[in-house]
């Protein structure tokens, strides 16, 4: 039998969102992940495109920004990194619906957006990037953010990113985020070639 979302031990906030998205239980993969995260595992996951996967690591990252809520208004607690601009898009876009809810914010840092747009929505307090490797690494070597404050580290779609020539990058960005408690790897190809 499917659990509800309570089942989960999702906060009412969380749950009032994806109700009235129509989602009213969880997918296989976010009954196997969500719990997993909670419990401060680090997670490797594989699951085909349009299971459920984006929710399956932003509903246990917005769970643990609220159990843990921040002491004072900064950067990026959460990072997702995504291959593509409209990945990246997607997961903002999916984050945002939570936003009025939770008070907590997303921003997204991709290349083909002005600079000084991004830069103004990033020295504002925010909860979670989502972030392309590329355009975050330029901000990043232009010393104009950092991953100090970031504690979950979420790659999206991580071996596709490794095909596109990303894996120095991305190691840079995870020693960047040292003081991370947690990192979350999901693939809808992992182990499929």
């Amino acid at each position: 039998m499917v659990p509800d979302w309570e089942e989960l031990e999702l906060d009412d906030r969380l749950i009032g969102v994806l109700k009235a998205a129509d989602l009213n239980k969880p997918a296989k993969v976010q009954q196997l992940s969500i719990p997993q995260a909670l419990d401060g595992r680090d997670l490797l996951v594989s699951a085909p495109t349009g299971t459920g996967k984006t929710l399956a690591f932003l509903l246990p990252a917005l769970q643990h920004l609220l159990d843990f809520p921040r002491k004072q208004p900064g950067p990026a607690r959460i990072l997702v990194l995504a291959p593509t601009r409209e990945l990246a898009e997607q997961i903002h876009q999916q984050a945002s619906l939570f936003s009025e809810a939770t008070g907590l914010s997303s921003v997204v840092v991709t290349g083909g957006i002005n600079y000084g747009s991004q830069l103004s929505l990033l020295e504002k307090s925010h909860d979670i990037v989502v972030a392309t490797p590329g355009r975050l690494m330029d901000l990043l070597e232009a010393e104009q953010y950092n991953l100090e404050s970031v504690e979950w580290l979420v790659i999206d779609e991580a071996d596709r990113m490794l095909d596109m020539g990303f894996a120095a990058t991305v190691k840079e960005m995870a020693l960047q985020a040292r003081h991370r408690q947690q990192s979350l790897l999901f693939s809808a190809t992992l182990g499929s070639s």
